[in-house]
């Protein structure tokens, strides 16, 4: 299994998204490699961080958005 396979893997583990199979595989790529447990153990905080993250859309993007909604809905009728 190539490296970048097993990252994306352990990123699928952290967010819930293996089979027990692959769950699995993931646990004992992680046992038998110290920097696959160290990315994995990054994973995690990155997703920690990016949860605390709220964002709006700018005023500007929801009034364009709007705008283009309201000028297709005009066209098709």
């Amino acid at each position: 299994m190539t490296q970048n396979t097993t990252q994306e893997l352990l990123i699928l583990l952290a967010y819930g998204e293996l089979s027990a199979d692959e769950r699995k595989m993931a646990e004992n790529a992680m046992a038998g490699d110290p920097e696959l447990r160290n990315f994995y153990q990054s994973v995690l905080q990155s997703k920690q961080l990016l949860n605390t993250i709220q964002e709006e859309p700018h005023p500007t993007t929801l009034a364009i958005i709007s705008e283009h909604s309201h000028d297709s809905h005009t066209e098709a009728v």
